[in-house]
């Protein structure tokens, strides 16, 4: 009986992580129920048990790398002391991000844009964003590092400008041709922070 059960979580991870490769390889559209099944080397209608339909599995794939995205973020942020060094820190992740796993960054870029679309994507999204907000919120004291301009404005609201411009900045770099200097903007976005 355990045999059968750690059988059938391995078949329910392999699926995962295969889909993981061609969402993120191929984009959402472009990718169907029959590509996973024969790329993780399992029948169709195993993936249909598993996850019933694309879109549960695409959740199901967020899910899995959202838990990862944001322990790394929390890890970074508490990685430095100096409020400064934080938002340097953070920076630097994206940059990370970019250059050593786009293809995490490309599937968060995809759920993002199948999330005007798909209303459980953008509970999903909104969940994700909130939830990035408030590890910035929590770990970055933004009422120290904002300049007075900023000041006015309530801790989450600074934080979700935080994140909302390195998510834009790096699609940004992500989708230009002259990534190298498109780099420049991130360094843009925490000196406009700090």
């Amino acid at each position: 009986m355990m045999q059968r059960k750690t059988e059938k979580e391995d078949t329910s991870a392999k699926i995962l992580n295969t889909a993981y490769d061609c969402l993120s390889a191929n984009g959402y559209a472009n990718v169907s129920m029959r590509n996973i099944a024969d790329e993780a080397g399992v029948a169709l209608s195993q993936l249909a048990y598993y996850y019933k339909n694309k879109e549960n599995l695409f959740s199901e794939v967020i899910n899995m790398m959202m838990d990862q995205y944001l322990s790394e973020i929390e890890a970074t942020l508490k990685s430095t002391a100096a409020a400064k060094d934080k938002l340097a820190s953070l920076v630097r992740y994206f940059k990370e991000l970019i250059r050593d796993n786009p293809k995490l960054l490309r599937l968060f870029i995809d759920f993002t844009a199948q999330a005007l679309w798909i209303p459980s994507f953008r509970e999903q999204l909104d969940s994700l964003f909130n939830a990035i907000t408030e590890i910035i919120e929590r770990n970055l004291p933004v009422d120290t590092i904002a300049g007075k301009s900023l000041q006015r404005y309530s801790p989450k609201c600074i934080a979700q400008l935080a994140f909302g411009a390195l998510f834009g900045t790096s699609i940004q770099v992500i989708l230009g041709s002259d990534r190298d200097s498109a780099f420049e903007s991130l360094n843009l976005a925490e000196n406009l922070l700090n």
